[in-house]
């Protein structure tokens, strides 16, 4: 008798403990209509006869043979659009908001608990009061068939939804984690990249489904949005991965979709009638149709060159089937079996294999060509040894030819006194600087600074020699000697720019004029009241353009004066904490060597620089001129 009565009792307890489909007995009656007609459950109204827009009432009896211990709950997937659910005539749940405020919430998961209080032994009654007004919709308890069981096994059925859909979603956020710090670290191709963003935007696209999301009471508005947004724009990354992983030039009709994919998933982003999303839907449909022959031809191009065409083209393949049976399914049922997400899964792990071959070859042949290399480079070694001894050699050559051009300027002419300094960088250097003394006494000087060092920056300097020789005899204008040195030198300058500042000093007369062409401002001194000032001006670079407005300035002389021009070799000297020279520690130089002379005060700011700099960053020139 015992054994009996246990058995007896755990069957009660296992049924008591069941999760039921209520899969039959459901009517629906139209709000307005007074009859009730027998419906099926996972089967849209719409195809069961009933047209939108549409309101009414789900209605089943559920019989509890004997009172349960525990609280229920009923499950009933996802409905178009909103309701409103009742149990015994007592309200456990709703979702969305009627008419007149009416808002559709067909992406959330109706999972409803009832109190025990609210349940009895015997026949219950389970109302679910719908709306539906959208076209696009099938409307109705149409995804699937309606649970009703124990609150954990209801959650435990979700809990098993959501951790299949969230390993999923963990495999592709990984992807993306792998190729986004692959890419990160090493920047050799954008398909890593673009691998990373198809990745990350599904992640986006799913996210909204799991059935916590909407526990986490976030705005579903957004949700919808951040849906439809990422599912627009992870087609033109799957592209983009394609096209840069076969570095194939992309076409105009390609352009085109990646264009208006972009559009509808920025328009998903505002808010707008759920009939009218859906025609975008429909629209991106269109142009998923478009992209799958772009993707054929492309992958069809590169079938017989590489490995990763044959991987990444089985790939996309199982993904444009499964793709296709998605949609399908959709349009027909209007139920997503979520097959895309199979099938873009292996679309992508088969583009992380095709990224893996394609860096396994280049090492390959990097290997192979850094073994051809070192073979190579041991015979250039000792061809270099002899063509380096010959350079060398050229360069003593032309660094004595270039001290014969820049003169040594150590003269006294009238009232005036000159000492300057040249510091080549290299043996040779690119700045230069010369002077002509006119008929009637007055003296031009110019200093110039070609772009860079070296022998290019030397063939520049004796271009300017030859010019200047042209130029100083016939003009004493500072601006209009420069406009016509830019002109002379502007066939001959590519990227090697010159800064230039051109001085006419008129002794008789008692008058300083200049022009600068980008180049520091001399510094004006005065021996008797100690004012240590930068000249004004400054001007467009040398070579640059044809066209250029320059002016001249003036300033009177006086006894006492003194002017030092330099080029920016010395302010941008470094030391070993690469800290520049800079124009504060030039001033001090001019401030404290105001009562040396010229050359006195030249070697004083050399040995300070030499001092300072750990080694020359480019040529120094500089000079003195004192004013008796």
């Amino acid at each position: 008798m015992k054994p009996a009565f246990l058995l007896v009792f755990l069957l009660t307890a296992s049924l008591n403990a069941e999760v039921l489909p209520l899969e039959s007995g459901w009517t629906f009656q139209l709000e307005g209509d007074n009859n009730s007609k027998p419906v099926l459950v996972g089967v849209p109204l719409v195809g069961q006869g009933y047209k939108v827009p549409l309101r009414g009432r789900y209605r089943l009896e559920i019989s509890i043979p004997t009172f349960p211990e525990s609280s229920r709950a009923i499950y009933m997937d996802r409905i178009h659009s909103v309701d409103q659910t009742f149990w015994n005539g007592k309200a456990i749940g709703s979702t969305g908001s009627f008419s007149p405020e009416y808002y559709p919430y067909w992406h959330k998961v109706r999972y409803y608990e009832i109190p025990i209080s609210f349940l009895k032994e015997g026949k219950n009654e389970l109302v679910v009061e719908i709306e539906c007004r959208e076209t696009q919709f099938r409307c109705g308890i149409f995804r699937s068939v309606p649970l009703f069981g124990a609150q954990d096994q209801i959650k435990d059925k979700m809990v098993f939804e959501d951790v299949n859909q969230i390993l999923i979603l963990a495999l592709f956020f990984g992807i993306f984690l792998q190729q986004a710090i692959g890419y990160a670290l090493n920047r050799s191709s954008k398909s890593g990249l673009y691998l990373a963003g198809t990745a990350v935007f599904f992640v986006g696209w799913r996210l909204p489904v799991l059935n916590k999301i909407h526990f986490l009471m976030i705005e579903p508005e957004v949700l919808v949005r951040l849906l439809f947004f990422c599912q627009f724009i992870f087609p033109v990354f799957i592209m983009l991965f394609v096209h840069s992983l076969f570095d194939r030039r992309i076409t105009k009709l390609a352009v085109i979709t990646f264009f208006l994919d972009t559009v509808l998933a920025f328009l998903q982003l505002f808010s707008m009638d759920p009939d009218h999303r859906f025609y975008l839907v429909y629209f991106w449909y269109i142009l998923l149709g478009i992209k799958v022959p772009i993707l054929i031809q492309l992958l069809f191009r590169n079938y017989k060159k590489t490995v990763e065409a044959i991987v990444v083209s089985l790939g996309a393949l199982v993904a444009t089937f499964l793709g296709i049976a998605d949609v399908i399914t959709d349009l027909i049922t209007g139920k997503n079996a979520y097959l895309t997400q199979y099938g873009i899964l292996t679309f992508l792990f088969t583009g992380v294999l095709a990224i893996a071959l394609q860096s396994a070859r280049t090492r390959r042949e990097l290997r192979n060509l850094n073994e051809s290399l070192e073979m190579i480079v041991t015979l250039r070694t000792q061809e270099l040894h002899k063509q380096y001894k010959l350079l060398h050699d050229d360069l003593v050559m032309a660094a004595g030819l270039q001290s014969k051009l820049i003169p040594p300027m150590e003269f006294k002419h009238n009232t005036l006194s000159v000492a300057s300094v040249f510091m080549p960088m290299e043996k040779i250097g690119g700045d230069y600087f010369d002077y002509f003394v006119h008929n009637d006494g007055s003296i031009s000087f110019l200093l110039c600074d070609v772009l860079g060092h070296g022998i290019a920056a030397a063939l520049i300097a004796s271009m300017l020699k030859v010019n200047f020789l042209e130029i100083a005899p016939k003009e004493k204008d500072p601006a209009l000697f420069l406009s016509e040195l830019n002109l002379k030198m502007l066939p001959v300058v590519e990227k090697n720019y010159i800064t230039a500042v051109v001085s006419h000093f008129d002794l008789e007369n008692s008058i300083l004029k200049y022009s600068v062409m980008g180049h520091p401002s001399p510094y004006s001194m005065n021996l008797n009241s100690n004012d240590l000032t930068p000249l004004g001006g400054r001007g467009p670079i040398m070579g640059w353009k044809k066209d250029i407005s320059l002016e001249t300035f003036t300033k009177e002389l006086k006894s006492g004066d003194r002017f030092f021009f330099y080029t920016d070799g010395i302010t941008e000297s470094q030391n070993k904490s690469r800290e520049m020279y800079g124009e504060l520690r030039l001033r001090h130089q001019l401030a404290e060597g105001l009562n040396l002379s010229p050359k006195d005060l030249n070697e004083k700011i050399q040995k300070d620089i030499r001092n300072f700099a750990f080694r020359l960053s480019d040529d120094v020139t500089y000079f003195t001129i004192d004013i008796k």
